[in-house]
Formats: structure tokens, sequence, C-alpha cells
């Protein structure tokens, strides 16, 4: 029998005509499981401080997808990817954007004959914006956290006229190939 806490001695579940409660201040507090977040804001992160080349901003990239086409957009995406520490999954969700945007470029390439280059850089900044999606979150959680961005500047320059000069003259002789 429960007592009430003046300690008279009656029980209060047995008093009027209520149900008597399934809980009340009295009662043991029961522990239950952990509970558990998706948002990369409340997951642990003390491995992941401090390791690896900061990441770059997501915005910069952009201008890579935009100016380099659909390869250098991609490369530079998975490396910030990894700079991120994204899953393995992620960075492969990342790579397959890329190469998706990479065959729709040359498709269009196919279809308007090589000369729209204003049309034919839709595609990867698509692309891009794909990509970006899937970094957000955890580049949100970098920046939330203080992080400070790497320069892109050097690194995206070199995509732009490496890696985009490589896209331009694979994709001019494809179209020549095919004509």
């Amino acid at each position: 029998m429960t007592s009430d806490s003046l300690g008279t001695g009656r029980d209060y579940r047995a008093a009027g005509p209520f149900p008597a409660p399934r809980w009340s201040v009295l009662t043991p507090v029961r522990q239950t499981a952990a509970v558990t977040s998706t948002d990369p804001l409340l997951q642990p992160t003390l491995q992941q401080t401090g390791r690896g080349p900061a990441p770059w901003r997501l915005s910069s990239q952009g201008y890579v997808a935009f100016f380099g086409g659909s390869l250098a957009g991609t490369a530079v995406a998975v490396a910030n990817a990894l700079r991120l520490g994204l899953p393995r999954r992620t960075v492969l969700g990342v790579a397959a954007i890329g190469a998706a945007g990479l065959a729709a470029t040359a498709a269009l390439a196919l279809v308007v004959g090589g000369a729209e280059l204003g049309l034919l850089r839709l595609v990867p900044v698509a692309a891009y914006l794909g990509q970006a999606r899937l970094q957000r979150d955890r580049n949100r959680a970098f920046v939330l956290r203080g992080g400070r961005h790497a320069s892109l500047l050097g690194v995206g320059i070199a995509a732009v006229l490496g890696l985009g000069l490589l896209e331009v003259v694979a994709i001019d002789a494809m179209v020549e190939a095919v004509r």
C-alpha cells in the first residue's frame, strides 16, 4: 500500500471515483534506450577534429562545375566529400551524380552537335546542385562548429584548365567521330 506524502497511511490511489494513475511523481523513473539523431550537429565528432585538410566552400565548387564541366566539378566534389569525412556511400553518390552529369553532357553534345556551349554548361551546374546537396549537412556542421574553409582557388583553376580541357577535347572528338 502506498501512503500519501503527509504520512497519514491512507492509500491515495483508492480515494475517489477516478481510476488509479499508471504513474505518479512517486514512481521511479525507468531507464530507456539512448535517443539517437541523424542530425550531423548532434553526432559525436571528437574523432573527426583536426584530421586532414579543411573542406572547400560548396559555392566555390559551383564555379568549378560551370567553367570546368562535369569532370572537373566532380573531381573537386569527391575530394571535398572526402575532406568532409562523409561516409563511403555518400562519396560514391557524389561520384555517381558526376558520372551521370558527364554522360548527360556527352549526350546533349551529340544532340546539339557540340555547338551550344552555354547549353552544355547547364548540365554540370545541375550535377553540382545534386552533389552539393549530399555534402550540405556535413558542411553546415563544419561551419557551425567554427571551421574555416580552405581556398579552392589553385585547385579549382587547375581542375578547370586540366580536367575541363580534357572533357572538351573528349566530347568534341566524340561528336566528330559520330558525324
